[in-house]
């Protein structure tokens, strides 16, 4: 009896048991001053074992063997974890599903790999502040993952291709450090080139800052930093962070609270994205949602017992952290949707703009007030044409306030699974 077979036929004896398995075969380069650091092929498994006890309490293990004796260890574990655990349901798995197309997984070979980090490192040869390419990682890999409970096994398997680029400039005034990043599910859409060159000019453009006098401007966030406020916003479109009392928005269901521009999108049918598959981390039907729209607030986000009890059914949005945590109410893939206004416009919307290129101190926002404080640096422009370089500037506010007078960009962007276009808010005081 194969794996699968034994885990099926093992949860259909006992309707308490769920197994959560996946698999990521695939291949690594990771350099580091453009000398290889870490390359391998790997295949890694994981099996989580939850089991949902006569009180409704959950016990959750897991276990990297999938030796039989190992297997039926963490069960036992599970079982005895089950009775300090938490409360949990079990979603009743569909007949049917949605039909998403798998993208096939295609292997970079070594060869393929570094000519594409080549052809990349001719992209910033402009910037001649470039000092040292501190790391250059490329990742490619296949993730399989099966959801097994009842006898009933869901499979779902997809590619995810990713770069990530940190490279050091010195412009006599101080030496600063740029990075940029991104996963696709088509090595094609990665576009190293460009990424080179995002993270080239955002060097040099920090190398050249100075913190300087407080000024009142419109901020420009650029895709990369819009992130940080929408991350900020999310929490709040959370169903658990709702029950719990915790959600600013939680009473502002149906009424608009933002501008007009803003439409918020959690989205896990597009074969496109990569957090997009037919079932959720714990059996549900993945949907698309539109949380606010052009600044109404929709609806939020559940999981099968959040949702229950708010008389909900569940959105498709229990998701797991990594393959041996529970599930947990979450996002699939969530962005702004982009808007008619080209990043030139934007800067041409005030005499004066201020574009966020680094934000520092994130972690520190206060999510259930919106409050934020944040060091930030960047470029300043005047006239659409760059004047200054302005670093280590504090900047302010709060994320429900300065969402309500926004413009936004037709440059939508996905980092991972998050994805904005550019967002230009109106004046707010940098010091």
């Amino acid at each position: 009896m194969n794996l699968l077979d034994y885990l099926a036929e093992r949860s259909f004896h006992d309707r308490a048991l769920e197994f959560y398995l996946e698999i990521n075969q695939g291949y690594l380069l990771d350099l580091k001053d453009t000398r290889p650091f870490l390359e391998e092929n790997f295949e890694e498994s994981t099996l989580s074992v939850r089991y949902l006890n006569e009180k409704h309490l959950s016990g959750i293990t897991y276990t990297l063997s999938l030796k039989k004796d190992d297997i039926e260890l963490a069960i036992s574990r599970a079982k005895s974890l089950s009775n300090r655990g938490f409360p949990s349901v079990y979603p009743q798995l569909a007949e049917t599903y949605p039909d998403i197309k798998t993208t096939p997984f295609e292997p970079l070979e070594r060869k393929d790999s570094l000519s594409l980090l080549e052809r990349g490192r001719r992209s910033i040869s402009s910037f001649k502040e470039i000092t040292r390419l501190e790391r250059e990682m490329l990742r490619c890999q296949k993730t399989s993952i099966y959801l097994i409970r009842g006898g009933k096994v869901l499979t779902w398997e997809s590619p995810e291709y990713s770069f990530y680029l940190s490279v050091v400039a010195d412009s006599g005034k101080k030496q600063a450090t740029g990075y940029a990043y991104r996963e696709s599910l088509d090595p094609a859409r990665l576009n190293v080139e460009s990424l080179y060159f995002r993270a080239g000019k955002k060097a040099t453009a920090l190398s050249k800052g100075e913190r300087k006098g407080s000024l009142k401007c419109p901020i420009l966030f650029p895709p990369e930093s819009a992130i940080e406020l929408i991350s900020l916003l999310s929490f709040s479109l959370k169903g658990d962070e709702v029950i719990k009392g915790r959600s600013f928005l939680k009473s502002k269901l149906g009424k608009k609270v933002f501008s007009q521009a803003l439409t918020l999108i959690d989205d896990g049918l597009d074969p496109e994205l990569l957090e997009s598959r037919p079932f959720d981390d714990e059996g549900s039907p993945q949907e698309k949602k539109t949380l606010i729209e052009k600044g109404e607030v929709k609806t939020f986000i559940w999981d099968a017992f959040y949702g229950s009890m708010a008389s909900f059914s569940s959105t498709g949005n229990a998701r797991r952290d990594d393959p041996a945590s529970p599930p947990k109410v979450d996002f699939t893939n969530l962005y702004l949707q982009k808007g008619p206004n080209t990043r030139e416009d934007l800067l041409r919307r005030e005499r004066i703009v201020f574009e966020v290129l680094e934000i520092l101190g994130s972690h520190t926002a206060d999510p259930i007030s919106g409050d934020f404080s944040f060091g930030v640096s960047g470029v300043l422009y005047e006239g659409g044409e760059e004047v200054d370089y302005l670093s280590e500037m504090a900047l302010s506010g709060n994320i429900f306030e300065i969402l309500k007078d926004i413009e936004v960009g037709e440059d939508l962007t996905f980092f991972g699974a998050s994805g904005s276009p550019s967002i230009l808010v109106s004046d707010m005081d940098l010091g």
